[in-house]
């Protein structure tokens, strides 16, 4: 059973990319505009414009009953996302592979 909605493409499922998250309580703080862009992967599309995020780049938050690590997952939209510098360079390159086929 899936939890998500259909994803519409912007943010593949279980794509790598970076996320705004705080990862102290000072930058908590501070607000969203100022807290650092982290690694994570998208776990599924909520809504027209939100994404579950796993934020892997700062520390577990707890670990399973087997020692390994969980990472909180948050949600965020299209604005707290960037996708990767290799996701970004995979889109390009099939961009322009489509109008050249097209030419």
């Amino acid at each position: 059973m899936n939890l998500y909605d259909t994803n519409d493409g912007r943010f593949p499922d279980d794509a790598d990319v970076k996320v705004r998250f705080p990862l102290t309580d000072r930058q908590m703080a501070a607000g969203r505009d100022t807290w650092p862009w982290v690694d994570g992967y998208v776990a599924g599309q909520c809504g027209p414009d939100e994404w579950d995020i796993c934020v892997t780049g700062g520390e577990p938050v707890d670990h399973d009953e087997d020692g390994e690590p969980l990472f909180p997952l948050v949600f965020r939209d299209a604005s707290e996302i960037r996708r990767d510098a290799l996701f970004r360079a995979v889109d390009r390159i099939a961009g322009e592979l489509a109008e050249h086929d097209a030419a």
